[in-house]
């Protein structure tokens, strides 16, 4: 495990966020490289469902920016970068090598814990209920896509066989 993920310090401000993150993106080394991939890209390769549990995952360092109370332009920074991640990572092979650079999980645990070590003078300000509300919206459409690439490619693939 990386040194960041045993520090109490980090551990007591985003704990969930930062095992997600580190899970998702960042869990084995590849050896000989000093490159790392997550569970992101490897799951991502079973269609329909991989893309579904990594993208339902995702959204749990989304929601500790809620529980946390970010501010709005970094709960839609997450937003997007989570989105991006789903939508891009549906794509067949393709999307599993964009999450293997991208790292979506890690760019928005970095985003919170930026904002969790800012001033308490700027951590007052709240995002409301549009997050959340905006949030489900993208939720539903990502995952609708995701389940109709999943209904559609199997019709293609059964009817090729």
């Amino acid at each position: 495990m990386p040194s960041q993920l045993k520090s109490p310090q980090l551990k007591s401000r985003a704990p969930i966020s930062q095992w997600i993150a580190h899970l998702l993106d960042d869990f084995i080394k590849i050896p000989g490289t000093n490159k790392r991939i997550g569970l992101d890209p490897i799951i991502g390769l079973i269609p329909g469902f991989g893309d579904f549990a990594i993208s339902t995952a995702g959204l749990t360092l989304i929601a500790t920016g809620i529980q946390r109370k970010v501010h709005k332009s970094v709960y839609l920074r997450m937003i997007a970068n989570w989105t991006l991640n789903a939508l891009i990572g549906a794509i067949p092979i393709l999307g599993d090598l964009f999450s293997f650079w991208y790292k979506s999980n890690q760019r928005n645990h970095r985003l919170l814990r930026a904002h969790l070590d800012e001033t308490p003078r700027n951590q007052g300000k709240r995002a409301g209920w549009a997050p959340v509300i905006i949030l489900l919206i993208i939720v539903l459409c990502v995952f609708s896509l995701i389940g109709l690439s999943a209904f559609y490619g199997g019709k293609l693939i059964r009817s090729l066989l």
